[in-house]
């Protein structure tokens, strides 16, 4: 397929009927920045072949193979390897619809061959490698299985979400098609009786059935194409079923707390249990409210949102602060060692992106801003190549990116995230564009009835001016909507030069206006270097601060911030005054100035930050995500700092500025 032909199927992302706004597909937006354009090129160039490549010789693929051919043999690596091999390949199609890679394009396919023969060769719809390979008596849990372990309902929302991406993409429908068998398999043996009460153990499945059930509405004929049953209200309802049945445990085990399993969802009051189940699970429920406008999922949903981001979050995005079970700590239970899996940040940010189209608050996007910057690009290195599973704020040199992982479930989630950031720059209503995100890029939207082009330039998040060229094709009138990140202060807004007249909405400055060709809109976000504090009650950071500018938390690594000096007539090198005891504890004064410094050969040319601690010795800061990449010591985010005794106010925030420094 050639790129213009994938470039036929943009347009074609799955939309709710409740939703506030209408979100924009991938490959709607031309990213041209020098920040987000060449990590995606890394992406499409190195990392889903460096993942691809490394399944294959832990033998995933091969699990396919032994299952279509019929003849038995041993189940390569964990359970849950069929869904992220299916997790790769729905990244791998929004790829695909951004890029038309031949290359890639073939390789998927053939991959997708695998699991179509597997599945045909099984008969029923059903498929889980590991299962048949190791447990062939034992679908779904029975004669002495264990659900939870063997992940048979996780595996199969991984393939009908992988399904859906792929045709949305490419508009092949080989593995949309396994994805409607097995969906079809799934809701002819669960849902209330007689049928069997099975909730998944590890959510994903929920939402993925709703954006299966999405498509059946919006496109019925492929059921002629795929020659199966495809039925939109079965999807839904088994959706619905999944979530509305927690802690009904009637017939099945009880996943406990540890899945939210305990009691029924929408009595649940806070966060608990495997971060990454609960963000996954949150987020289809929030999917749930889109496809039904049932206000009491989005009651719950807000609810447990406001809990993970006002009490359970740290500041770098991540959640799970725990690392037995992988799960959510108590309210400001934050250490500094907490767990912080890249796959709970990956699932917090789908879980924010589906409420903000619920919403139109900007809260939202910015804590999908903070795992953007921060935790996304943390969890793999800059070459492309190795990944963390933890995110941890403080090292002391034993964490280190690896090259692969036993359960090596980030990097699919990765390589899932990071091509859908075109698709959360813009998003429209009736009325006009919210600007989400500020990446410098092109776009062609559909607003009242015209075809709008935004052009913007910015070197965010280096800078924080955004330029906004606007051509309607003549005159139109609509709202563009700027998004006022939570983290600034200070801003202006301008059209064509003039201070431009505003309303603030839900987080946004609303410019409502006639606009016409050459019009230009101005953000000017000032963006200082500032200490972060914590919320009093985080007692683990009561005399602690962070640096963080605009959306990207700094850290401070042991490379840049121990003196050396070359003993004269010998080959090694010796550590002066500044013992690691001591690195681990400086102080900065509260009213600490900073100065910035871009250096144009630190990989993207990002910004650093130089000051000074309360003995006077230099403190250089580099961006959080870039540790790890130079060098395998110590890393930091926390200064001590004899703060002024916390002042009350701080109702639902959970990080605030203490001091502002030098822009």
């Amino acid at each position: 397929m050639s790129h213009q032909r994938f470039a036929a199927r943009r347009g074609r992302a799955t939309s709710y009927p409740f939703q506030r706004l209408r979100n924009l597909p991938v490959g709607s937006v031309e990213l041209t920045d020098a920040f987000w354009a060449p990590k995606l090129k890394v992406l499409r160039e190195v990392t889903v072949h460096d993942v691809l490549d490394k399944f294959e010789s832990d033998g995933a693929l091969r699990n396919f193979d032994f299952v279509s051919e019929g003849r038995g043999g041993y189940h390569s690596g964990e359970p849950w390897f069929d869904g992220l091999i299916y997790e790769t390949l729905r990244g791998i199609s929004d790829v695909l619809a951004v890029h038309g890679d031949e290359a890639l394009d073939r390789r998927a396919d053939r991959i997708i061959e695998k699991i179509a023969r597997a599945q045909e060769a099984v008969g029923d719809g059903y498929l889980n490698t590991y299962t048949l390979l190791d447990r062939p008596n034992q679908r779904w849990g029975d004669n002495g299985g264990n659900l939870r372990w063997q992940h048979d309902v996780y595996n199969a929302g991984c393939l009908v979400e992988a399904g859906v991406h792929h045709y949305k993409a490419t508009g092949k429908t080989t593995l949309l098609k396994a994805a409607v068998r097995f969906a079809n398999h799934l809701c002819e043996l669960m849902g209330p009786p007689p049928k069997r009460n099975i909730v998944p153990a590890h959510s994903l499945p929920e939402e993925a059935l709703l954006k299966l059930h999405r498509l059946a509405l919006d496109e019925p004929e492929l059921q002629g194409r795929l020659q199966e049953p495809f039925e939109a209200a079965g999807y839904l309802e088994l959706a619905r079923f999944w979530i509305e049945n927690r802690g009904n445990h009637d017939g099945r085990p009880s996943w406990e707390a540890y899945a939210q399993d305990h009691k029924p969802l929408l009595e649940q009051e806070e966060a608990v249990g495997h971060a990454v189940r609960a963000t996954l699970l949150y987020s289809g429920l929030t999917a749930l409210y889109l496809s039904t406008g049932e206000e009491k999922y989005l009651q719950t949903a807000v609810k447990l949102w406001d809990n993970i981001a006002y009490r359970k979050s740290h500041i770098n995005g991540g959640v799970g602060a725990v690392r037995r079970d992988e799960k959510f700590g108590g309210d400001y239970e934050l250490p500094d060692d907490g767990y912080l899996e890249t796959c709970a940040a990956v699932g917090m940010g789908y879980f924010s992106w589906n409420l903000y189209l619920a919403t139109g608050e900007s809260r939202y996007v910015d804590y999908l801003e903070t795992v953007l910057y921060n935790i996304l690009l943390a969890g793999r290195s800059m070459n492309g190549r190795k990944y963390f599973y933890e995110n941890p704020l403080v090292s002391h040199g034993q964490h280190n990116r690896w090259e692969w992982h036993s359960c090596p479930c980030c990097p699919p989630m990765i390589v899932k995230l990071m091509p859908e950031i075109d698709s959360f720059v813009y998003a429209c209503d009736d009325n006009g564009v919210s600007v989400n995100l500020y990446v410098q890029s092109d776009a062609a939207l559909n607003i009242r009835e015209h075809e709008v082009r935004l052009k913007q330039t910015t070197s965010y998040p280096w800078d924080g001016t955004v330029d906004i060229g606007v051509d309607p094709g003549g005159e139109a009138s609509f709202s563009m909507r700027l998004r006022i990140p939570g983290w600034c202060r200070k801003y202006a807004v301008s059209v064509n030069g003039q201070p431009a007249s505003f309303t603030v909405v839900n987080g946004f400055a609303e410019i409502e206006r006639v606009w016409k060709r050459g019009d230009t809109v101005r953000l000017d976000l000032d963006m200082p270097a500032a200490l972060i504090e914590a919320h009093p009650n985080v007692a683990s950071h009561a005399d602690k601060v962070a640096i963080r500018r605009g959306p990207v938390l700094y850290c401070l690594e042991s490379m840049d911030n121990e003196r050396y000096a070359i003993q004269r007539g010998a080959v090694q090198y010796t550590r002066e005054s500044l013992d690691p005891d001591k690195y681990r504890n400086r102080k900065i004064a509260p009213d600490a100035g900073f100065e910035l410094e871009q250096r144009e050969d630190f990989f993207d040319g990002a910004v650093l930050i130089r000051s000074k601690d309360a003995e006077g010795n230099d403190i250089v800061a580099i961006p959080y995500p870039y540790w790890n990449n130079r060098s395998r010591g110590a890393m930091n985010i926390w200064l001590s700092c004899d703060k002024p005794k916390a002042e009350k106010g701080w109702k639902r925030r959970l990080y605030r500025i203490l001091n502002a420094g030098s822009r």
